[in-house]
């Protein structure tokens, strides 16, 4: 008989930021089909329907779920995460993190500003150091940290001067902790890093940017298409399981072969 208990994830709880849409709110339900039990983070007020959504789809798995209006960018918000976690938990511990929250704005190298700068750098950078800070006093031995990265972080795509370095600043994180949390404190710190993916994100950028990466879509070599973003949730969820103890400090290229 089939054993896939090296999969599951039944009992853990996963923080997931910005998870109200697009491949965050992909992790939380594919968590939670895991059997794991999710906060689910949004950030203003008109996402709040959206995280309920997302809520009420984990617990219909039969799992628990909470929604937590914070910004990662707001370090006073931070501790909204952790309490809401730790009140979800069943072992009183936190054994999951996701970070996925992220601004994506695409700007020129002349028209980046130090507000553009500054936000993204909070959000993209500042928050997950500050929220792993939070989260690792209450995160539980094999517990597993993942970040969600971009290919703009590799890749040199025009408009991403900013975006580009928060992504690659995220997967210099993932080297770094997975040296002070593995043995110490039995965590392992991985990153998947997508290509092009169908999300309000992607929809939302100008045309000029799109028909700029049409060749690039064009070439991927698993499919001429942009992932979808159930082809990037199991992925995440995998590295969080214990069949990934062996794996930490990686980067997961979910890119359809666009590049290692």
């Amino acid at each position: 008989m089939p054993d896939f208990k090296g999969l599951d994830l039944t009992g853990k709880t996963a923080i997931v930021t910005g998870s109200s849409r697009g491949i965050g709110a992909a992790i939380a339900i594919q968590l939670g089909k895991r059997g794991a039990n999710v906060v689910v983070n949004y950030t203003s007020e008109k996402s709040r329907t959206r995280a309920e959504e997302v809520a009420n789809k984990i617990q219909s798995l039969g799992q628990k779920a909470s929604v937590c209006q914070a910004s990662v960018a707001n370090i006073k918000d931070i501790p909204k995460l952790v309490q809401s976690a730790l009140e979800l938990s069943e072992s009183g511990k936190i054994e999951i993190l996701i970070h996925n929250a992220a601004l994506g704005v695409d700007a020129n190298l002349d028209e980046v500003t130090e507000d553009l700068f500054a936000t993204h750098f909070d959000t993209n950078v500042k928050g997950p150091i500050f929220l792993t800070q939070a989260v690792i006093p209450h995160i539980a031995r094999g517990g597993r940290i993942v970040f969600v990265s971009s290919a703009a972080a590799r890749l040199g795509v025009a408009g991403q001067t900013v975006y580009g370095a928060t992504k690659a600043a995220g997967e210099a994180l993932v080297r770094v902790w997975a040296k002070e949390l593995g043995q110490s404190h039995d965590i392992t710190v991985n990153c998947v890093n997508p290509g092009p993916v169908a999300t309000d994100q992607w929809l939302e950028s100008d045309d000029q940017f799109r028909e700029d990466m049409q060749p690039l879509i064009e070439s991927t070599p698993a499919a001429a298409r942009i992932a979808e973003v159930d082809d990037i949730a199991p992925l995440v969820a995998f590295l969080c399981t214990e069949d990934a103890r062996w794996t930490t400090g990686s980067v997961l290229s979910a890119n359809g072969g666009l590049y290692n």
